[in-house]
């Protein structure tokens, strides 16, 4: 099962190379995973690495509520796929991510890999605390969310 968790900071090489984390090279590993379908998200100013099978998944269930012969469907899923690209990780387990896309999220050298459960983003680290709840706003959303249920465990 793929788990990526955490932040972790990395340097991205004058090539725009970076170094997949260990952790989340172990997940990919472990799971059998070789591609990634990296998909710029222009809102956040971020890119997001999909697993291929996740990917796939994802694709699919977003075609199934699609009907390609419908203009405004068609103009969507063109949208949608339009910044989607596969990567590949090298021998030594980085990633080479485009210029136009490291320009894009802010990324020059320093950049935060972000876990998000079955896939991760590239961050500039400023963009992706500036991208979080204030604590009050955490809480608040949290009660919102989770009501008075405390967590599992």
């Amino acid at each position: 099962m793929l788990k990526f968790l955490g932040n972790i900071e990395a340097k991205a090489d004058s090539k725009g190379r970076l170094f997949v984390p260990a952790l989340y090279r172990k997940s990919l590993e472990k799971s059998g995973e070789a591609s990634l379908i990296m998909k710029v998200d222009p809102i956040n100013k971020c890119v997001k690495l999909y697993p291929e099978s996740i990917w796939e998944k994802m694709d699919a269930e977003f075609t199934a509520n699609l009907n390609l012969w419908d203009q405004k469907d068609l103009a969507l899923y063109r949208q949608f796929t339009a910044s989607v690209e596969p990567i590949e990780l090298d021998s030594s387990g980085r990633v080479l991510i485009a210029k136009r896309y490291l320009d894009l999220i802010g990324v020059e050298t320093d950049a935060l890999f972000v876990g998000i459960g079955n896939y991760f983003e590239i961050w500039n680290k400023d963009n992706f605390e500036a991208s979080l709840y204030g604590v009050e706003d955490f809480s608040a959303a949290m009660q919102s969310k989770m009501g008075n249920k405390g967590p599992a465990l």
